[in-house]
């Protein structure tokens, strides 16, 4: 269970980046609507990985718009995440038929849970301001017919974790969403990353970029969704899981 989370807490790290990119400020973008996609790849990988080896997250961008989805399981579980900065939304959809009813989690900074997360944020959240790049621009590969260059981010907080990005800046995306940014301003837009935990390589690495219509739709959250806070949330799932009560974020 914990390498399950742990993998869990990389892809969330990762997915943050792509929600929070910006083009660069230099340069006009060129790329307003379209999708991206990422494929996951886990290797070392134990049986509790399984569930999420070679899932598809799908990345939409419609001008400062964005949205992530991902399939795990065969598609027995989804899971999106909508930035939605004309109506001021932010939130994840969950759709786990064998666990959890189909749920919009609205995702609030002011929030008890956010708030237990940055505290508890020394071991397993990324860390903000005492981030570090480090860039390798003579190393180069392609990455969905992109030429990408390798950036090393040290994970801060005294730890010897690093999450390897590879960098194209010939994909420049329109601003996307304004949340807080975990990395701040790359110097171009992450098509891959890497990192190692607990003996395990996990890649999510860009396969395609589709430039296309979306429609405005795809930015909203459905009626067939319950809407919930993140505070809500929490505590349902403390109760279904047995740790309510307990210190710490319990989940």
């Amino acid at each position: 269970m914990k390498q399950t989370m742990n993998i869990l807490l990389v892809l969330i790290m990762c997915l943050g980046m792509l929600t929070s990119a910006t083009a660069q400020k230099k340069k006009a973008a060129n790329f307003n609507e379209g999708t991206i996609k990422y494929k996951i790849e886990i290797e070392g990988m134990p049986e509790a990985a399984q569930f999420v080896n070679n899932s598809i997250i799908n990345l939409y961008l419609k001008g400062k718009d964005s949205k992530m989805d991902i399939s795990i399981m065969g598609g027995m579980a989804s899971f999106q995440l909508i930035n939605n900065t004309t109506e001021n939304l932010f939130t994840m959809l969950m759709d786990v038929p064998t666990f959890y009813e189909k749920t919009a989690v609205s995702i609030d900074e002011d929030s008890d849970f956010i708030k237990e997360l940055k505290k508890a944020g020394g071991e397993n959240q990324a860390p903000t301001k005492d981030v570090e790049v480090k860039y390798f621009k003579n190393k180069k590969q392609k990455i969905a017919k992109y030429p990408c260059y390798k950036a090393e981010v040290s994970m801060g907080g005294g730890s010897s974790d690093k999450l390897t990005v590879f960098l194209t800046e010939k994909l420049r995306p329109t601003a996307l969403s304004q949340v807080e940014k975990t990395l701040g301003t790359l110097d171009g837009f992450p098509l891959g990353f890497e990192m190692r935990v607990e003996g395990m390589l996990i890649k999510v690495m860009a396969v395609d970029v589709i430039k296309e219509n979306l429609d405005d739709n795809a930015f909203v959250v459905p009626e067939s969704y319950n809407k919930k806070t993140m505070d809500e949330f929490k505590e349902e799932m403390e109760k279904m899981m047995g740790t309510k009560g307990n210190e710490g974020i319990g989940l």
